[in-house]
């Protein structure tokens, strides 16, 4: 019964992204559809038109599998390995920087959303 209710969960999150894609392709503005997707699934979930657990085990899988979604560009840079030629080392130390940062600051915010989420609870008097 899990597996049919990943994959249809999986099959919805997929169904927002061509959404965006084809917001993106009618109004052809310069934001990816994936992003358009993205801020659609956000505003619905914050309006409550859709509810998170619709989606939980879906993207529960997708996180756990994660980093096979990055395989296929990961090898894909083999197509460009003459942009690294001469400023390879640089590229690389850019990357593990940028890397870094992005890592760090998602850490933060998410730290800092947790414990406001906390004071809220502890303010109507709700356990934790």
């Amino acid at each position: 019964m899990n597996i049919f209710k990943i994959s249809f969960q999986v099959i919805l999150l997929y169904g927002i992204y061509l959404i965006g894609v084809f917001i993106q392709n009618v109004s052809q503005i310069p934001v990816p559809g994936s992003i358009i997707g993205m801020l659609f699934l956000f505003t619905a979930l914050h309006f409550k038109f859709i509810k998170r657990k619709w989606f939980s085990l879906g993207g529960a899988f997708l996180l756990k599998h994660l980093p096979l979604l990055f395989i296929p560009a990961t090898v894909g840079v083999i197509d460009y390995l003459e942009l690294f030629k001469g400023k390879g080392l640089l590229t690389i130390a850019i990357a593990f920087i940028s890397t870094f940062i992005v890592m760090a600051a998602s850490s933060l915010i998410s730290d800092f959303i947790l414990t406001k989420g906390e004071e809220k609870k502890k303010d109507r008097g709700l356990s934790v």
